[in-house]
């Protein structure tokens, strides 16, 4: 239970987003690390009530990109414009009020228990008018997260996908305009995958926006309103997983034979590896 005093806050509070509008621009990004150029002119935007998945194979710059989004990862060309301002203007509570960050790596060696990191996700907010929302939040994104049984657990002693849960949970409870994911289901099992993505769906279409790294690229076609399509470091294409994975391309940027159907029930969009075993499977 919080006891507010009068709301002093000198951060400036971002405002809520509206359908469509652009809430993250990259624009013509590079990043070179230890003198390899790891991307080379990004330019992509993020939209308002939109999921966009980032996918590529391994070393395509993906994760890179992301921490190029958050600002956690220096730019050596272009800039990342954040409610139409360059990150770099914005103190840490202000990026943070306008932007959740979910890493591959959530690394917490204190004894926390799973409930307190959730709160955690509510710092931005303290002194502000949403603090008086963060017991009803933090609870929303436990049972959103099918975490309430772990809320009395240190956080050190869960299996990596229970971790991967808690952590997401943390990111719901910040209510951010901008959600951003990396690999956020790696260690999860199948009904946790397909509920975490669920829920970042459902966060999309309350107008927020949601940017994912996914490997999987059924999962990135089910989930995604976009996808961008990186390989060595470039922007290969963007637009919807109908435009953007096509057999030939995929095929061309994973070096392996991939074909493209449609779900002969749903006509969900399927993406499936080429599996011969009498040409040594499909690579190229």
């Amino acid at each position: 239970m919080h006891l507010h005093a009068p709301w002093k806050t000198t951060h400036r509070e971002p405002e809520a987003p509206v359908r469509g509008e652009v809430v993250l621009a990259v624009d013509s990004v590079g990043v070179t690390i230890d003198d390899h150029q790891i991307l080379e002119d990004i330019t992509l935007d993020v939209r308002a009530g939109e999921v966009l998945a980032l996918v590529g194979p391994n070393g395509a710059g993906k994760s890179t990109l992301l921490n190029a989004i958050t600002g956690d990862v220096g730019l050596n060309a272009g800039a990342v414009y954040l409610d139409g301002v360059q990150m770099r203007v914005w103190d840490p509570t202000e990026r943070a009020m306008r932007r959740s960050v979910l890493l591959q790596q959530v690394d917490i060696s204190f004894p926390f228990t799973v409930q307190e990191v959730v709160e955690m996700g509510r710092s931005p907010w303290a002194g502000t008018p949403a603090e008086m929302d963060d017991d009803l939040v933090v609870t929303g994104a436990l049972a959103l997260t099918d975490t309430e049984d772990l809320g009395t657990r240190t956080y050190t002693s869960l299996s990596g996908g229970e971790r991967g849960r808690a952590a997401f949970a943390r990111v719901l409870s910040q209510a951010s305009p901008l959600m951003l994911l990396d690999e956020p289901t790696a260690a999860m099992d199948i009904r946790h995958q397909e509920l975490v993505l669920r829920r970042a769906r459902d966060y999309a279409a309350t107008g927020c926006a949601v940017v994912v790294v996914v490997h999987a690229l059924d999962v990135a076609a089910a989930y995604s309103d976009r996808v961008a399509l990186l390989s060595l470091g470039h922007l290969r294409d963007i637009g919807t997983p109908e435009d953007v994975f096509t057999a030939e391309q995929l095929s061309e940027v994973y070096q392996y034979r991939i074909e493209v159907l449609s779900h002969p029930r749903t006509g969900d969009l399927l993406v499936l590896p080429v599996r011969d075993r009498r040409t040594n499977g499909g690579a190229q």
